[in-house]
């Protein structure tokens, strides 16, 4: 069984742990991302009817580019997940925000001016730096906040209305930054319980399927030791004389029992029943099985069979082993029969791949 690093985004089975603990806040949720478009179409509608007095094409196909600024940048926080934003992506929709709303405000003119154009990009701006922050990356939205307030006031200086006022459009930025910071606090420790309960219940699904699947495989020898055992044990308890043939039989019937139970991987109807014929006729049967061969591949464990058998039937003396390797070898099983001097190697690798040997020990 895999073992998981406790802090990584990722499961023994490779299943992504954070779309469950992470999204915390349900950023990329449905309802999210109805309320975004709800915005974005309020944001067209009083955009447009504020601005409605203004002419000018370059006006508008910036105040275009704005509002597509914010979308974009939307877009990548909520499209985010992972344990925290990254550092890079975080920057990045900061400085977005904060062109954003540097694109809207520099496009409305100072005759036009009205303090009610402003809020749409303003809220755009606090939208996309609250979602930052519960993104885990609070510094960077607040830096972003600060940017867009220096950017307005430099606004306001330049059209004429004075850097407080143009600062002042943000001012209602801040209160929903705190409370965005106060969801952050509460939440990341929330998060980091949560985290560890699914991961605890993933460690204890794990078990539960590793407890089963040994639960199974116990039943099924039991079952076999039942079936081909218990015929000569009860003869064994009623006194019976065993006969030469009797004996033969009796051998090989446990040498069938120790091949189910050491070696798994090579079980099947038809290998057992050309084992049993092949030691019948004198040759010596090892099978081994350290573990390699994955349940889930079953065509390669097919067509590793096929070769055995292939192997059991063409030998009359000698010996032949069969191994299956344990795990993260180049090789996945080896055939080797053995008769007399000369030899014959069948070599399968991780990657499916059969080569084929033969040689003399004394060449």
């Amino acid at each position: 069984m895999r073992k998981r690093r406790r802090g990584t985004d990722r499961d023994a089975d490779g299943t992504d742990l954070d779309d469950a603990t992470v999204d915390l806040f349900g950023l990329g949720s449905p309802t999210v991302a109805w309320a975004i478009g709800a915005f974005a179409v309020a944001y067209v509608v009083v955009l447009g009817w504020t601005c409605a007095e203004i002419h000018a094409v370059r006006n508008w196909l910036g105040l275009g580019v704005g509002f597509a600024v914010f979308v974009v940048a939307t877009a990548i926080v909520v499209r985010t997940r992972g344990i925290r934003c990254p550092v890079p992506r975080a920057a990045a929709i900061g400085s977005l925000a904060v062109c954003g709303l540097a694109m809207s405000l520099w496009n409305i003119p100072a005759p036009s001016y009205q303090t009610l154009q402003t809020a749409p990009p303003v809220s755009a701006m606090t939208i996309v730096l609250t979602l930052l922050a519960l993104q885990g990356r609070p510094f960077f939205a607040w830096a972003a906040a600060l940017g867009g307030s220096v950017v307005a006031a430099v606004w306001g200086a330049v059209i004429g209305v004075g850097p407080v006022v143009g600062a002042g459009n943000t001012l209602f930025c801040y209160p929903v930054m705190m409370l965005a910071m106060l969801f952050v606090v509460m939440g990341r420790p929330m998060e980091a319980r949560i985290r560890m309960l699914a991961e605890r219940a993933v460690d204890q699904a794990t078990t539960e399927a590793a407890t089963a699947a040994a639960a199974d495989e116990r039943n099924r020898q039991l079952r076999q030791l039942d079936r081909r055992a218990r015929p000569i044990l009860e003869q064994i308890v009623d006194g019976h004389r065993f006969t030469a043939d009797e004996v033969a039989a009796s051998r090989l019937t446990e040498g069938q029992l120790r091949d189910g139970i050491r070696a798994p991987g090579w079980d099947s109807a038809q290998v057992s029943e050309a084992v049993w014929t092949a030691r019948h006729r004198g040759v010596s049967v090892l099978l081994l099985d350290d573990g390699a061969l994955a349940p889930e591949r079953r065509d390669l464990a097919d067509r590793l069979r096929g070769l055995l058998v292939d192997e059991l039937t063409r030998a009359d003396r000698g010996q032949v082993t069969a191994r299956i390797f344990p795990p993260e070898r180049g090789l996945l099983a080896t055939i080797v029969a053995n008769a007399g001097t000369d030899f014959r190697r069948v070599e399968c690798g991780a990657d499916g791949i059969v080569t084929v040997r033969t040689g003399s020990v004394t060449a």
